[in-house]
């Protein structure tokens, strides 16, 4: 298992963070390509790095995995290929957890049954199933639920 430090993105790491999403965006097979790499990099840059809290997680080999969130909402959450599994992608999880929200809420694709897993591992509960109709790939999805323990 390797070893993962966490800290807020900053500007510069935004090709760092697009070299985690291309790759691992890219194993989802079931999924139409819409997006070169390149557009990858400015949506880091220009959308997610401006509008979402970024948390990343580095190894010795560097950023290896990031989650975005805007509040209660886990906008992205992905791990480089070489790192799936080794749980940089769970301490994401949990950071975003302890982040004061009440709740978190994320979608993902019904045909990512290794995410789907993961998340559901998490605590979370699938609360809403779609056709897909309202989202740019146009592929099935499922919206996940994670509600803290009222304590």
């Amino acid at each position: 298992m390797a070893k993962f430090s966490t800290r807020a993105a900053r500007p510069e790491d935004a090709a760092a963070i697009a070299r985690v999403l291309s790759p691992s965006y890219r194993l989802l097979s079931f999924l139409p390509m819409l997006h070169t790499e390149e557009e990858d990099l400015w949506f880091i840059e220009n959308v997610i790095l401006k509008e979402s809290v970024v948390t990343v997680a580095e190894a010795d080999a560097g950023i290896v995995a990031f989650l975005a969130q805007e509040g209660e909402e886990v906008r992205m959450l992905f791990t480089h290929p070489d790192f799936i599994g080794a749980g940089a992608g769970s301490l994401l999880i949990e950071v975003a957890k302890r982040s004061g929200v009440a709740a978190l809420e994320l979608w993902c694709f019904q045909a990512n049954t290794h995410a789907r897993r993961f998340y559901e591992r998490h605590g979370f509960k699938a609360i809403r199933f779609t056709d897909g109709h309202d989202n740019e790939e146009k592929a099935p999805d499922v919206r996940y639920r994670w509600a803290r323990d009222p304590a």
